[in-house]
Protein backbone atom coordinates (compact mmCIF):
# COMPACT_ATOMS: atom_id res chain seq x y z
CA UNK A 1 0.00 0.00 0.00
CA UNK A 2 1.60 3.30 -0.74
CA UNK A 3 0.52 6.51 0.12
CA UNK A 4 1.34 9.98 -1.36
CA UNK A 5 2.82 12.26 1.80
CA UNK A 6 3.80 15.06 0.09
CA UNK A 7 1.51 18.30 -0.45
CA UNK A 8 -0.52 18.18 -3.54
CA UNK A 9 1.52 21.05 -5.12
CA UNK A 10 4.80 18.55 -4.68
CA UNK A 11 3.82 16.45 -7.50
CA UNK A 12 7.30 15.46 -9.60
CA UNK A 13 6.02 17.00 -12.86
CA UNK A 14 5.60 20.87 -11.62
CA UNK A 15 7.50 23.32 -12.80
CA UNK A 16 10.85 24.23 -10.81
CA UNK A 17 9.65 27.83 -9.99
CA UNK A 18 6.64 26.73 -8.50
CA UNK A 19 8.77 23.93 -6.36
CA UNK A 20 11.01 26.60 -5.10
CA UNK A 21 7.87 28.71 -3.91
CA UNK A 22 6.55 25.50 -1.85
CA UNK A 23 6.73 26.09 1.58
CA UNK A 24 8.27 22.25 1.79
CA UNK A 25 10.77 22.64 -0.80
CA UNK A 26 13.04 19.99 0.59
CA UNK A 27 10.84 17.18 0.05
CA UNK A 28 10.29 18.19 -3.58
CA UNK A 29 13.57 18.35 -4.25
CA UNK A 30 14.32 15.21 -3.67
CA UNK A 31 11.62 13.56 -5.61
CA UNK A 32 13.14 16.00 -8.63
CA UNK A 33 16.76 14.33 -7.66
CA UNK A 34 14.99 11.12 -7.68
CA UNK A 35 14.02 11.58 -11.66
CA UNK A 36 15.65 14.22 -13.04
CA UNK A 37 14.23 13.59 -16.66
CA UNK A 38 10.51 14.62 -15.38
CA UNK A 39 11.88 18.51 -14.60
CA UNK A 40 13.25 20.20 -17.76
CA UNK A 41 14.81 24.12 -18.07
CA UNK A 42 12.17 26.56 -18.94
CA UNK A 43 9.09 24.35 -18.33
CA UNK A 44 9.31 22.46 -21.32
CA UNK A 45 8.58 18.52 -21.51
CA UNK A 46 10.75 16.44 -23.46
CA UNK A 47 9.68 16.42 -27.08
CA UNK A 48 9.23 12.52 -28.63
CA UNK A 49 10.32 13.36 -32.55
CA UNK A 50 13.32 14.66 -31.07
CA UNK A 51 14.11 11.04 -29.99
CA UNK A 52 12.26 11.71 -26.16
CA UNK A 53 9.93 9.77 -25.26
CA UNK A 54 8.62 10.09 -21.73
CA UNK A 55 5.73 10.18 -19.28
CA UNK A 56 5.24 13.69 -19.73
CA UNK A 57 4.83 13.86 -23.21
CA UNK A 58 1.42 11.34 -22.85
CA UNK A 59 0.14 13.70 -19.98
CA UNK A 60 0.81 16.76 -21.66
CA UNK A 61 -1.75 15.45 -24.36
CA UNK A 62 -4.05 14.46 -21.78
CA UNK A 63 -6.92 17.15 -20.53
CA UNK A 64 -6.53 15.32 -17.24
CA UNK A 65 -5.16 18.15 -14.90
CA UNK A 66 -2.74 17.66 -11.61
CA UNK A 67 -3.49 18.60 -8.01
CA UNK A 68 -2.13 22.04 -7.81
CA UNK A 69 -0.80 21.64 -11.53
CA UNK A 70 -1.67 25.22 -13.07
CA UNK A 71 -3.97 23.77 -15.80
CA UNK A 72 -7.01 24.65 -13.81
CA UNK A 73 -7.45 27.45 -12.31
CA UNK A 74 -10.37 27.95 -10.07
CA UNK A 75 -12.84 30.64 -11.22
CA UNK A 76 -12.91 32.21 -7.20
CA UNK A 77 -16.37 32.92 -7.85
CA UNK A 78 -18.90 33.41 -10.64
CA UNK A 79 -21.07 30.54 -10.75
CA UNK A 80 -19.55 29.26 -7.58
CA UNK A 81 -21.52 32.19 -5.44
CA UNK A 82 -24.56 30.28 -6.65
CA UNK A 83 -23.64 26.71 -5.28
CA UNK A 84 -22.24 28.55 -2.23
CA UNK A 85 -26.17 29.94 -1.94
CA UNK A 86 -27.77 26.55 -2.78
CA UNK A 87 -25.55 24.28 0.14
CA UNK A 88 -26.34 27.21 2.48
CA UNK A 89 -30.05 26.31 1.98
CA UNK A 90 -29.44 22.71 2.13
CA UNK A 91 -27.66 23.22 5.16
CA UNK A 92 -30.50 25.35 6.41
CA UNK A 93 -33.27 22.73 6.13
CA UNK A 94 -30.79 19.45 6.91
CA UNK A 95 -28.55 20.80 9.75
CA UNK A 96 -30.91 23.57 10.76
CA UNK A 97 -33.66 20.94 11.18
CA UNK A 98 -31.32 18.73 13.19
CA UNK A 99 -30.95 21.56 15.99
CA UNK A 100 -34.41 21.58 16.78
CA UNK A 101 -33.94 17.97 18.35
CA UNK A 102 -33.25 19.82 21.67
CA UNK A 103 -36.91 21.48 20.91
CA UNK A 104 -38.68 17.93 20.43
CA UNK A 105 -36.54 16.27 23.38
CA UNK A 106 -37.42 18.97 25.52
CA UNK A 107 -40.98 18.58 25.03
CA UNK A 108 -40.98 14.55 25.18
CA UNK A 109 -39.40 14.77 28.47
CA UNK A 110 -41.61 17.34 29.75
CA UNK A 111 -44.61 15.51 28.40
CA UNK A 112 -43.82 12.22 28.65
CA UNK A 113 -44.48 11.77 25.05
CA UNK A 114 -42.76 7.87 24.19
CA UNK A 115 -42.94 5.59 27.85
CA UNK A 116 -39.80 4.54 28.92
CA UNK A 117 -38.11 8.00 27.44
CA UNK A 118 -35.09 9.46 29.60
CA UNK A 119 -32.42 12.00 29.21
CA UNK A 120 -29.92 9.38 28.43
CA UNK A 121 -32.41 7.66 25.53
CA UNK A 122 -32.77 11.22 23.71
CA UNK A 123 -29.42 11.56 23.81
CA UNK A 124 -28.49 8.81 21.78
CA UNK A 125 -30.98 9.65 19.04
CA UNK A 126 -29.53 12.91 18.45
CA UNK A 127 -26.31 11.31 18.67
CA UNK A 128 -27.44 8.34 16.48
CA UNK A 129 -28.80 10.76 13.56
CA UNK A 130 -25.33 12.64 13.23
CA UNK A 131 -23.54 9.10 13.30
CA UNK A 132 -25.58 7.62 11.24
CA UNK A 133 -25.02 10.87 8.83
CA UNK A 134 -21.51 10.38 9.12
CA UNK A 135 -20.94 6.48 8.67
CA UNK A 136 -22.96 7.34 5.02
CA UNK A 137 -19.54 8.68 3.82
CA UNK A 138 -18.75 5.71 1.82
CA UNK A 139 -22.26 4.75 0.38
CA UNK A 140 -22.57 8.36 -0.37
CA UNK A 141 -19.49 7.93 -2.61
CA UNK A 142 -20.53 4.85 -4.27
CA UNK A 143 -23.98 5.91 -5.31
CA UNK A 144 -22.24 9.54 -6.47
CA UNK A 145 -20.15 7.26 -8.41
CA UNK A 146 -22.77 5.08 -9.97
CA UNK A 147 -25.96 8.04 -10.18
CA UNK A 148 -23.80 11.35 -9.93
CA UNK A 149 -24.28 14.10 -7.33
CA UNK A 150 -27.40 15.17 -7.62
CA UNK A 151 -29.52 11.87 -7.62
CA UNK A 152 -27.42 10.98 -4.35
CA UNK A 153 -28.25 15.02 -2.72
CA UNK A 154 -31.95 14.54 -4.03
CA UNK A 155 -31.99 11.07 -2.80
CA UNK A 156 -30.79 12.29 1.00
CA UNK A 157 -33.27 14.78 0.70
CA UNK A 158 -36.24 12.31 0.36
CA UNK A 159 -34.74 10.83 3.58
CA UNK A 160 -34.54 13.96 5.46
CA UNK A 161 -38.24 14.81 5.06
CA UNK A 162 -39.37 11.00 5.30
CA UNK A 163 -37.55 10.81 8.37
CA UNK A 164 -39.32 13.67 9.76
CA UNK A 165 -42.58 13.23 8.99
CA UNK A 166 -42.46 9.33 9.89
CA UNK A 167 -41.00 10.78 13.66
CA UNK A 168 -44.09 12.76 13.50
CA UNK A 169 -46.88 9.97 13.55
CA UNK A 170 -44.70 7.41 15.82
CA UNK A 171 -46.25 5.83 18.54
CA UNK A 172 -43.68 4.13 20.33
CA UNK A 173 -39.76 5.19 21.38
CA UNK A 174 -38.62 2.25 19.27
CA UNK A 175 -40.07 3.62 15.96
CA UNK A 176 -39.22 7.36 16.85
CA UNK A 177 -35.27 6.25 17.66
CA UNK A 178 -35.23 4.75 14.40
CA UNK A 179 -36.90 7.41 11.82
CA UNK A 180 -35.56 10.43 13.88
CA UNK A 181 -31.63 8.85 14.50
CA UNK A 182 -31.37 6.61 11.19
CA UNK A 183 -33.69 7.84 8.35
CA UNK A 184 -33.06 11.19 8.91
CA UNK A 185 -29.44 10.45 9.61
CA UNK A 186 -29.05 8.75 6.40
CA UNK A 187 -30.44 11.74 4.65
CA UNK A 188 -28.49 13.98 6.33
CA UNK A 189 -25.29 11.96 4.96
CA UNK A 190 -26.39 11.74 1.45
CA UNK A 191 -26.91 15.20 1.14
CA UNK A 192 -23.78 16.53 2.90
CA UNK A 193 -20.85 13.82 1.96
CA UNK A 194 -21.90 14.80 -2.09
CA UNK A 195 -22.27 18.35 -1.64
CA UNK A 196 -19.17 19.22 0.54
CA UNK A 197 -16.26 19.05 -1.94
CA UNK A 198 -18.13 21.37 -4.90
CA UNK A 199 -16.89 24.31 -3.24
CA UNK A 200 -12.90 23.33 -3.90
CA UNK A 201 -14.20 22.99 -7.44
CA UNK A 202 -15.33 26.57 -7.63
CA UNK A 203 -12.49 28.34 -5.22
CA UNK A 204 -8.77 27.79 -3.76
CA UNK A 205 -7.99 31.30 -2.13
CA UNK A 206 -11.46 32.13 -1.05
CA UNK A 207 -12.28 28.47 -0.22
CA UNK A 208 -12.96 29.04 3.74
CA UNK A 209 -15.15 31.77 3.16
CA UNK A 210 -17.10 30.12 0.65
CA UNK A 211 -17.62 27.21 2.65
CA UNK A 212 -18.06 29.66 5.74
CA UNK A 213 -21.24 30.94 3.96
CA UNK A 214 -22.55 28.00 2.84
CA UNK A 215 -22.44 26.28 6.40
CA UNK A 216 -23.81 29.18 7.98
CA UNK A 217 -26.86 27.82 7.10
CA UNK A 218 -27.19 25.96 9.31
CA UNK A 219 -26.64 28.60 12.02
CA UNK A 220 -29.84 30.30 9.95
CA UNK A 221 -31.92 27.60 9.85
CA UNK A 222 -31.75 26.56 13.66
CA UNK A 223 -32.00 30.10 14.29
CA UNK A 224 -35.47 30.12 12.60
CA UNK A 225 -36.38 26.69 12.93
CA UNK A 226 -35.92 26.29 16.45
CA UNK A 227 -38.67 29.34 16.99
CA UNK A 228 -40.47 28.15 14.75
CA UNK A 229 -40.97 24.96 16.03
CA UNK A 230 -42.41 25.85 19.27
CA UNK A 231 -44.70 28.11 18.28
CA UNK A 232 -45.91 24.93 16.12
CA UNK A 233 -45.68 22.87 19.30
CA UNK A 234 -47.58 25.41 21.06
CA UNK A 235 -50.17 26.36 18.34
CA UNK A 236 -50.93 23.20 16.92
CA UNK A 237 -49.06 19.61 18.13
CA UNK A 238 -46.02 18.14 17.97
CA UNK A 239 -46.74 15.52 15.05
CA UNK A 240 -47.32 18.41 12.86
CA UNK A 241 -44.31 20.24 13.72
CA UNK A 242 -42.53 17.75 12.52
CA UNK A 243 -44.56 17.04 9.64
CA UNK A 244 -44.50 20.64 8.68
CA UNK A 245 -41.19 21.00 9.11
CA UNK A 246 -40.02 17.97 6.62
CA UNK A 247 -42.17 19.55 3.66
CA UNK A 248 -39.81 22.54 4.40
CA UNK A 249 -37.11 20.50 3.99
CA UNK A 250 -38.15 18.96 0.97
CA UNK A 251 -39.30 22.21 -0.53
CA UNK A 252 -35.90 24.06 0.11
CA UNK A 253 -33.42 21.22 -1.08
CA UNK A 254 -34.37 20.08 -4.42
CA UNK A 255 -34.46 23.30 -6.20
CA UNK A 256 -31.20 24.02 -4.35
CA UNK A 257 -29.48 20.52 -5.47
CA UNK A 258 -30.70 21.09 -8.77
CA UNK A 259 -28.79 24.42 -9.07
CA UNK A 260 -26.01 22.69 -8.03
CA UNK A 261 -23.24 22.37 -10.51
CA UNK A 262 -19.43 21.01 -10.41
CA UNK A 263 -16.27 20.89 -12.45
CA UNK A 264 -15.13 16.98 -11.65
CA UNK A 265 -13.45 16.73 -15.56
CA UNK A 266 -11.47 19.98 -15.05
CA UNK A 267 -10.06 19.13 -11.82
CA UNK A 268 -9.32 15.53 -12.12
CA UNK A 269 -11.37 14.58 -8.91
CA UNK A 270 -11.60 10.89 -8.02
CA UNK A 271 -14.64 9.47 -6.67
CA UNK A 272 -13.12 6.18 -3.78
CA UNK A 273 -15.28 5.00 -1.55
CA UNK A 274 -13.09 3.14 0.74
CA UNK A 275 -8.97 4.01 0.57
CA UNK A 276 -8.27 3.44 4.23
CA UNK A 277 -4.60 4.52 3.14
CA UNK A 278 -6.10 8.06 4.44
CA UNK A 279 -6.22 6.87 8.07
CA UNK A 280 -2.57 6.47 8.45
CA UNK A 281 -1.55 9.58 6.22
CA UNK A 282 1.55 11.73 8.11
CA UNK A 283 -0.10 14.61 7.64
CA UNK A 284 -3.94 13.69 7.31
CA UNK A 285 -3.97 11.70 10.55
CA UNK A 286 -3.48 15.12 12.68
CA UNK A 287 -6.37 16.88 11.11
CA UNK A 288 -8.83 14.10 11.34
CA UNK A 289 -7.23 12.97 15.44
CA UNK A 290 -8.29 17.14 16.09
CA UNK A 291 -11.51 16.58 14.45
CA UNK A 292 -12.70 13.34 16.68
CA UNK A 293 -11.98 15.66 19.82
CA UNK A 294 -13.57 18.86 18.21
CA UNK A 295 -16.45 16.75 17.43
CA UNK A 296 -17.36 15.75 20.86
CA UNK A 297 -16.65 19.20 22.83
CA UNK A 298 -18.92 20.34 20.19
CA UNK A 299 -21.50 17.97 20.59
CA UNK A 300 -21.39 17.99 24.00
CA UNK A 301 -21.59 22.07 24.47
CA UNK A 302 -24.63 21.83 21.85
CA UNK A 303 -26.79 19.75 24.01
CA UNK A 304 -25.95 20.75 27.46
CA UNK A 305 -25.97 24.69 27.20
CA UNK A 306 -30.14 24.62 27.16
CA UNK A 307 -30.30 22.19 29.75
CA UNK A 308 -27.47 23.49 32.24
CA UNK A 309 -29.82 26.67 32.29
CA UNK A 310 -33.23 25.03 32.65
CA UNK A 311 -31.63 22.10 35.36
CA UNK A 312 -28.72 23.72 36.52
CA UNK A 313 -29.54 27.70 37.16
CA UNK A 314 -33.37 26.81 36.95
CA UNK A 315 -34.29 29.33 34.30
CA UNK A 316 -36.71 28.66 32.40
CA UNK A 317 -37.68 26.66 29.32
CA UNK A 318 -38.51 29.61 27.75
CA UNK A 319 -34.52 31.23 28.35
CA UNK A 320 -32.87 28.16 27.63
CA UNK A 321 -34.50 27.79 24.06
CA UNK A 322 -33.21 31.29 23.54
CA UNK A 323 -29.75 30.27 24.14
CA UNK A 324 -29.75 27.37 21.79
CA UNK A 325 -31.40 30.29 19.23
CA UNK A 326 -28.70 32.49 20.44
CA UNK A 327 -26.02 30.25 19.69
CA UNK A 328 -27.20 29.34 16.27
CA UNK A 329 -26.84 33.20 15.37
CA UNK A 330 -23.66 32.73 16.21
CA UNK A 331 -22.87 30.29 14.12
CA UNK A 332 -24.32 32.21 11.50
CA UNK A 333 -22.04 34.78 12.08
CA UNK A 334 -19.01 33.28 12.86
CA UNK A 335 -18.85 30.42 10.36
CA UNK A 336 -18.40 32.93 7.27
CA UNK A 337 -16.43 35.27 9.88
CA UNK A 338 -13.57 33.14 10.16
CA UNK A 339 -14.03 31.66 6.96
CA UNK A 340 -12.64 34.86 6.14
CA UNK A 341 -9.44 35.16 8.33
CA UNK A 342 -8.74 31.39 7.26
CA UNK A 343 -8.68 32.79 3.69
CA UNK A 344 -6.19 35.89 4.37
CA UNK A 345 -4.20 34.70 7.49
CA UNK A 346 -3.72 30.89 7.13
CA UNK A 347 -6.13 27.80 7.85
CA UNK A 348 -4.79 26.12 10.11
CA UNK A 349 -2.88 28.81 11.66
CA UNK A 350 -6.67 30.70 12.62
CA UNK A 351 -8.26 27.04 13.41
CA UNK A 352 -6.03 26.84 16.07
CA UNK A 353 -6.96 30.18 17.44
CA UNK A 354 -10.27 29.10 16.76
CA UNK A 355 -10.72 26.79 19.16
CA UNK A 356 -8.60 28.21 21.89
CA UNK A 357 -10.65 30.60 22.54
CA UNK A 358 -13.26 27.97 22.37
CA UNK A 359 -11.73 26.01 25.18
CA UNK A 360 -11.09 29.17 27.49
CA UNK A 361 -14.13 30.51 26.90
CA UNK A 362 -15.61 27.30 28.12
CA UNK A 363 -13.85 26.87 31.23
CA UNK A 364 -13.51 30.70 31.81
CA UNK A 365 -17.22 31.87 30.86
CA UNK A 366 -19.25 28.91 30.59
CA UNK A 367 -18.19 27.16 34.10
CA UNK A 368 -18.24 29.83 36.34
CA UNK A 369 -21.69 31.09 34.84
CA UNK A 370 -24.19 31.90 37.32
CA UNK A 371 -26.82 33.87 35.88
CA UNK A 372 -28.65 34.21 32.04
CA UNK A 373 -26.59 37.01 30.84
CA UNK A 374 -23.71 35.15 31.25
CA UNK A 375 -24.62 32.14 29.40
CA UNK A 376 -25.86 34.98 26.43
CA UNK A 377 -22.50 35.45 26.36
CA UNK A 378 -20.86 32.17 26.48
CA UNK A 379 -23.54 31.46 23.79
CA UNK A 380 -22.75 33.97 21.18
CA UNK A 381 -18.93 32.77 21.56
CA UNK A 382 -19.67 29.21 21.58
CA UNK A 383 -21.39 29.30 18.36
CA UNK A 384 -19.07 31.62 16.43
CA UNK A 385 -16.17 28.97 17.61
CA UNK A 386 -17.07 25.88 18.45
CA UNK A 387 -18.92 24.89 15.28
CA UNK A 388 -16.44 25.67 13.14
CA UNK A 389 -14.86 22.30 12.32
CA UNK A 390 -17.86 22.21 9.53
CA UNK A 391 -17.03 25.11 7.89
CA UNK A 392 -13.02 24.34 8.02
CA UNK A 393 -12.90 20.78 7.75
CA UNK A 394 -13.08 20.71 3.66
CA UNK A 395 -10.52 23.80 3.14
CA UNK A 396 -8.36 21.83 5.95
CA UNK A 397 -8.75 18.55 4.34
CA UNK A 398 -7.68 20.11 0.89
CA UNK A 399 -4.78 22.41 2.23
CA UNK A 400 -3.07 18.31 3.18
CA UNK A 401 -4.15 15.99 0.63
CA UNK A 402 -5.26 18.28 -2.36
CA UNK A 403 -8.29 19.26 -4.21
CA UNK A 404 -8.47 15.93 -6.31
CA UNK A 405 -8.23 13.42 -3.49
CA UNK A 406 -10.55 15.81 -1.68
CA UNK A 407 -13.76 14.01 -1.92
CA UNK A 408 -11.94 10.59 -1.18
CA UNK A 409 -10.28 11.91 2.17
CA UNK A 410 -13.50 13.10 3.35
CA UNK A 411 -15.46 9.99 3.24
CA UNK A 412 -12.47 8.37 5.24
CA UNK A 413 -12.70 11.24 7.45
CA UNK A 414 -16.24 11.66 8.34
CA UNK A 415 -16.37 7.76 8.73
CA UNK A 416 -13.50 8.20 11.74
CA UNK A 417 -16.03 10.60 13.23
CA UNK A 418 -18.80 8.22 13.41
CA UNK A 419 -17.96 7.32 17.02
CA UNK A 420 -16.58 11.05 18.53
CA UNK A 421 -20.17 12.17 17.54
CA UNK A 422 -22.15 9.32 18.85
CA UNK A 423 -20.45 9.26 22.10
CA UNK A 424 -19.69 13.03 22.90
CA UNK A 425 -23.14 14.04 24.69
CA UNK A 426 -23.68 10.62 26.57
CA UNK A 427 -20.22 11.20 28.19
CA UNK A 428 -21.02 14.16 28.94
CA UNK A 429 -24.50 13.09 30.50
CA UNK A 430 -22.48 9.89 32.89
CA UNK A 431 -20.12 12.37 34.04
CA UNK A 432 -23.14 14.71 35.08
CA UNK A 433 -25.19 11.42 36.83
CA UNK A 434 -21.94 10.56 38.32
CA UNK A 435 -21.58 13.92 39.81
CA UNK A 436 -25.23 14.02 40.89
CA UNK A 437 -24.93 10.33 42.60
CA UNK A 438 -22.08 9.71 43.66
CA UNK A 439 -20.63 13.06 44.32
CA UNK A 440 -23.73 14.50 45.41
CA UNK A 441 -23.85 17.61 43.62
CA UNK A 442 -26.92 19.34 42.91
CA UNK A 443 -27.89 22.38 40.46
CA UNK A 444 -25.29 24.39 38.46
CA UNK A 445 -22.18 22.26 40.49
CA UNK A 446 -23.21 18.86 38.86
CA UNK A 447 -22.28 20.13 35.50
CA UNK A 448 -18.73 21.30 36.34
CA UNK A 449 -16.91 17.98 35.48
CA UNK A 450 -19.18 17.98 32.14
CA UNK A 451 -18.48 21.22 31.39
CA UNK A 452 -14.11 20.47 32.40
CA UNK A 453 -14.59 17.46 29.72
CA UNK A 454 -15.77 20.03 27.23
CA UNK A 455 -13.36 22.53 27.14
CA UNK A 456 -10.39 20.28 27.46
CA UNK A 457 -11.65 18.45 25.04
CA UNK A 458 -11.28 21.58 22.48
CA UNK A 459 -7.97 22.64 23.67
CA UNK A 460 -6.71 19.59 23.27
CA UNK A 461 -7.30 19.05 20.03
CA UNK A 462 -5.86 22.39 18.84
CA UNK A 463 -2.28 20.91 19.90
CA UNK A 464 -3.43 17.83 17.35
CA UNK A 465 -4.12 20.10 14.91
CA UNK A 466 -0.39 22.14 15.60
CA UNK A 467 0.72 18.31 14.69
CA UNK A 468 -0.74 19.30 11.08
CA UNK A 469 0.90 22.25 10.76
CA UNK A 470 4.39 21.32 11.41
CA UNK A 471 3.77 18.63 8.77
CA UNK A 472 2.71 21.15 6.07
CA UNK A 473 5.41 23.73 6.59
CA UNK A 474 8.52 21.38 7.80
CA UNK A 475 9.15 22.43 11.07
CA UNK A 476 7.66 23.92 14.22
CA UNK A 477 7.64 27.65 13.55
CA UNK A 478 4.54 28.96 15.46
CA UNK A 479 4.12 32.28 12.93
CA UNK A 480 4.76 30.75 9.51
CA UNK A 481 1.40 30.97 7.68
CA UNK A 482 -0.20 27.41 7.30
Amino acid sequence: MSINTRRPSEESKIPVSDIERSPTAHRAKIVSDEKPSTIQPNNQIPNPQNGQSSKEGVVESQPIPLAGDQEDVPPEGGYGWVVAACLMGINATSWGVNTTYGVYSSYYLENNYFEGGSTMKYAWVGGLSVATCLICGPLANAINRWLGFRITMLIGGGFIALGQCMAGICKTFGEFLFCQGILFGIGLGLTLIPGQPLLAHWFKKRLALASGIATAGSGLGGLILSNTTRVIIDKIDVKWALIINGLISLVVIVPSVLLLKGRHKAIGARQAPFEFKWVVHPGFIWVWSWAALTMMAYFIALYSLASFATNGLYLSQTQGAALQSILAAGQMIGRPLWGYFLDTQGRINLTIICYVICGLSTLVIWLPAKSFGVLIFYALVQGMTGGTIWSVSAPLVARVVGVKDLASALSIYWLILVIPALIGQPIAIALLNYSQTHLHKTGAEAYYISIGFCGGLALAALFLLYGAKRWIQGNWKPFVRT
